[in-house]
C-alpha cells in the first residue's frame, strides 16, 4: 500500500514517454538499457539503505565506489602496492578493503557520539584523496576483457551486471525481511532506546551496517569501471545524491526505521526512467538534471 504512489508514477511516466518517444521506451533492448544504467547507483542505494534503516547515515559510499573500482582494476594491472592476481582473488581484496573502510565508519558512528552525518562526510573527503594517491592521479586502464565482460558480458541473454544488481537486492530482502538480524536493524532505527533496553547490541548491529555499505560499494565501483573500461579518481562522483534521492523516493525513512527493498529498487528505476526517458524525448541534460 505505502508503494501504490510511487507504482502509479511508474507507470503513468512509462505510458507517458512511450508515447512521446515513438514506441521504443518500453521496449525490451530499452528496459535492458535501464537496468544496465541503474546497475551503480542502484547497488549504491542498498548500500546507503542499511545505515538509514538503521537510524544513520552514510555519506562516503560514492568515494568508496571509487576506491572500489581503482583498487580492482590495479590489482588486475599493474598492482596494487606490488601486489597483483587474477581478477576473482582482485574482487575479493577488493571488497575486503572497502569493507574495512566501512568498518572504520562504523567504528566511530557506533563507539562514539559524533553525528554520522558529519563522520561520513569527512571520511567521504579522505577517501576520495585516498583515491587520487592510489592511482597517482591518473586513470588506470587497458583492463583485461575478462574485467570488462562483466558489465558487458551476458548469461541467459541478460548483462552479467544486470544479474549481479539484481542478486544485491535479493540479498538485501532476505537480509532484511527474512532474518533475526534485519528485524533488528528496524528496531534500532524505530527506537534505539527501546532497542537496547530489549537486549539488542545496538553498537555491534549499527557497526555491521557500514561494513555491508562500504562491500556493496565495493561492488557497485567494480561494475562502474568494468563499464567504463577504466578507473578513474573521479568515478561516481554525485551518486551519494542519487542514492538518497532513489531511497527517500522508494519509501525509506530518513529517520531511520522505515523502508522495503522492492522500494529502494522502484526509486533507483524511476531514477533511472527520468534520464532515459528524457533522452529519448531529446530534453537537454541541463533540464535533466532540473527534473532529476
Amino acid at each position: 500500500f505505502e508503494l501504490c504512489g510511487l507504482v502509479c508514477l511508474v507507470i503513468v511516466y512509462s505510458i507517458f514517454v512511450q508515447v512521446r518517444s515513438g514506441g521504443t521506451f518500453l521496449s525490451s533492448a530499452n528496459i535492458g538499457n535501464i537496468l544496465k544504467e541503474i546497475v551503480v547507483y542502484g547497488i549504491l542505494s542498498c548500500a546507503l539503505a542499511f545505515p538509514v534503516i538503521n537510524g544513520t547515515f552514510d555519506l562516503s559510499i560514492e568515494s568508496i565506489c571509487a576506491l572500489g573500482g581503482t583498487c580492482c582494476a590495479l590489482l588486475v594491472t599493474d598492482g596494487l602496492f606490488g601486489i597483483k592476481t587474477n581478477l576473482f582473488v582482485a574482487v575479493v581484496i577488493t571488497v575486503i578493503i572497502c569493507a574495512a573502510f566501512g568498518a572504520l565508519n562504523g567504528w566511530i558512528v557506533s563507539r562514539t557520539k559524533i553525528d554520522p552525518f558529519i563522520v561520513t562526510l569527512g571520511t567521504q573527503t579522505a577517501i576520495r584523496g585516498i583515491v587520487y594517491i592510489v592511482c597517482n592521479n591518473q586513470a588506470v586502464t587497458s583492463l583485461p576483457d575478462g574485467f570488462k565482460n562483466l558489465s558487458s558480458g551476458e548469461f541467459l541473454g541478460v548483462s552479467i551486471s544486470i544479474w549481479i544488481l539484481l542478486l544485491v537486492f535479493v540479498f538485501m530482502a532476505v537480509v532484511l525481511g527474512k532474518t533475526s538480524y534485519g528485524r533488528e536493524i528496524y528496531a534500532i532505527g524505530g527506537n534505539y532506546q527501546a532497542a537496547f533496553i530489549s537486549g539488542i547490541s545496538v553498537k555491534n548491529v549499527r557497526f555491521s551496517t557500514y561494513v555491508i555499505s562500504g562491500a556493496l560499494a565495493a561492488i557497485a565501483g567494480i561494475l562502474s569501471t568494468a563499464r567504463v573500461g577504466s578507473a578513474t579518481p573521479n568515478a561516481a562522483n554525485g551518486y551519494t545524491t542519487i542514492a538518497i534521492s532513489a531511497c527517500a523516493i522508494g519509501g525509506v525513512s530518513l529517520s531511520g526505521g522505515k523502508g522495503l527493498t522492492i522500494g529502494v529498487f522502484l526509486g533507483a528505476l524511476m531514477m533511472g526512467m527520468i534520464t532515459n526517458g528524457m533522452n529519448l524525448m531529446f530534453i537537454s541534460s541541463n533540464w535533466q538534471y532540473v527534473v532529476r
